[in-house]
């Protein structure tokens, strides 16, 4: 297979790609969570979760994950132009999240301001944070 072939199914799997992790890397989070809530809220025999808590800290980490894998994932994927990738991916994000809570007004869904809307912002700002000190790491070696 070509350089081309290959980088062109690169770009392709782009967007699939970074979604499918993003909601992939929910599934070890379920896990932990469940397995901490099996222990009596104690996950690794160290780290005490407040008691019930396992379902709420589920509905507020999944945004955040999705979001912050679904960066470095898509920079990962990314053949060449990795961190403009990462920021066009993030761009992306954001605009979906405009998107529903536009859609959701307009459909009388009553919106409210909570700390899970911040998770998949604060995801977004980590993943960028990352993939850009990567980048500065791997300039530095070529």
């Amino acid at each position: 297979m070509s350089d081309y072939t290959k980088n062109l199914l690169r770009w392709i799997a782009v967007l699939p790609g970074s979604l499918l992790a993003g909601f992939l890397a929910t599934f070890p989070l379920h896990l932990m969570l469940y397995l901490a809530f099996a222990n009596n809220g104690t996950l690794l025999g160290f780290i005490e979760l407040p008691a019930g808590s396992n379902v709420s800290m589920e509905y507020f980490l999944y945004p955040f994950i999705i979001a912050l894998v679904f960066i470095y994932v898509g920079f990962e994927i990314a053949p060449k132009h990795k961190l403009k990738t990462a920021v066009i991916l993030a761009v992306l994000y954001l605009l979906f999240i405009i998107g529903s809570v536009i859609l959701g007004l307009q459909n009388n869904i009553e919106m409210s301001f909570e700390v899970r809307t911040l998770g998949p912002i604060i995801g977004l700002l980590i993943g960028l944070f990352i993939v850009w000190q990567k980048s500065k790491i791997v300039d530095k070696n070529e």
